[in-house]
């Protein structure tokens, strides 16, 4: 009975904190997912199940579901809608407990900026900010979140401005000098950033984002040996930082050593499986050095999914990993499909697309048919 009631109660946390988290970000038919499981976790009697229903109701309307209206009842409430506070406290959610008591009581424009930050409307979030700061000028976490805000917008200087003005007020903060050190390395200052993070590396406190941030320092500094040490130690702390085995696969790939390269490129597509990027990347290497056929079809049909306005290209890939094992009949239907869904404008892989077909259905390849 005890191990039951602890599983449902880690089940309907993880789902409701990656709700949250998918509904700061504005993406409310995934946190409508998250918030529905979460639901299913607990008893019709439990007092969370309100708020839930609450959430899980502003979630069918925004993104156009239709929902029932509710029966009103003399002398209840109305439906809960989460308002600024709501949110607020929602994003501040994952802040260590030493953080918390610095992000609260700093006002409503900081409250309005720090949601609009998690929300991804980082111009808006500047403006509040900006506000915020105007009453709260030499506030460590308030400088912080500009900063970020900053540099998430493009404004590379101005953040790096920001941010050295934190560090001065907080000078051991290991948050602050790792998105100091962030940015010095977006402006390829590798000298600087590797100051910031060489003495930030050997505190036994140093998180995984010190150890992969010192590591792509390294890279830009020609360290490369030491660079991959410093990606291994990140995924020796946290096993699924999928980015430093990206990083370190490419690291091996730029020395053409692919069959240690091609581990880590696939354990990140696995950790990441909706990283664009990764699986692009693992598609290209299965064509290009001859690999199994079987991941490059596996990352195509991740590919379909995850960046659908491109999936002509990736039917034409799995057409030419079936070709390549000798399945031609198996080839034909994605060409077909991808002949439909190719753009009008791209005429040679048209035309390319055409020609495959033709040649399996032993047909006469149509004529190039030139520049539109």
């Amino acid at each position: 009975m005890l191990g039951k009631l602890l599983s449902r109660l880690v089940g309907f946390n993880r789902y409701k904190e990656r709700g949250d988290r998918f509904y700061l970000e504005s993406n409310f038919a995934r946190a409508l997912q998250e918030y529905r499981r979460a639901r299913s976790t607990l008893v019709p009697a439990d007092y969370r199940s309100a708020t839930l229903d609450a959430l899980i109701r502003e979630c069918s309307i925004r993104i156009g579901e239709a929902v029932q209206p509710e029966e009103e009842v003399e002398g209840e409430p109305p439906s809960f809608i989460p308002g600024l506070e709501d949110l607020f406290e929602l994003a501040i959610a994952d802040k260590p407990a030493e953080r918390l008591k610095g992000y609260r009581g700093l006002g409503k424009e900081f409250e309005a900026g720090y949601v609009s930050l998690v929300q991804g409307d980082a111009d808006r979030a500047i403006q509040h900010l900006r506000a915020a700061a105007r009453k709260n000028p030499s506030t460590f976490i308030l400088l912080l979140e500009l900063g970020r805000a900053l540099s998430l917008s493009g404004q590379m200087e101005s953040a790096s401005f920001e941010l050295k003005k934190a560090t001065r007020l907080n000078p051991a903060d290991l948050e602050g000098l790792n998105l100091l050190a962030a940015i010095d390395l977006q402006l390829g200052r590798f000298d600087e950033a590797s100051r910031i993070l060489e003495p930030l590396a050997q505190k036994k406190e140093a998180g995984p984002e010190t150890h992969f941030l010192l590591g792509q320092c390294l890279v830009g500094l020609g360290r490369e040996d030491e660079a991959l040490e410093r990606f291994r130690e990140t995924v020796s702390i946290d096993s699924l930082f999928h980015e430093a085995f990206y990083e370190g696969a490419m690291l091996l790939k730029k020395r053409e050593d692919i069959q240690n390269a091609l581990p880590l490129l696939s354990r990140a597509c696995s950790i990441a499986p909706d990283e664009v990027s990764y699986n692009l990347e693992l598609v290209e290497w299965v064509l290009e050095y001859d690999l199994d056929e079987k991941m490059g079809l596996a990352a195509c049909d991740r590919l379909m999914v995850t960046d659908e306005p491109n999936r002509w290209r990736y039917l034409a890939w799995i057409a030419d990993l079936y070709l390549r094992r000798g399945w031609r009949r198996e080839a034909r239907d994605p060409l077909y499909k991808a002949l439909k869904l190719v753009p009008p404008d791209r005429t040679a892989e048209r035309h390319k697309l055409q020609r495959q077909l033709a040649e399996l259905e032993g047909q006469e390849p149509p004529s190039h048919p030139g520049p539109a």
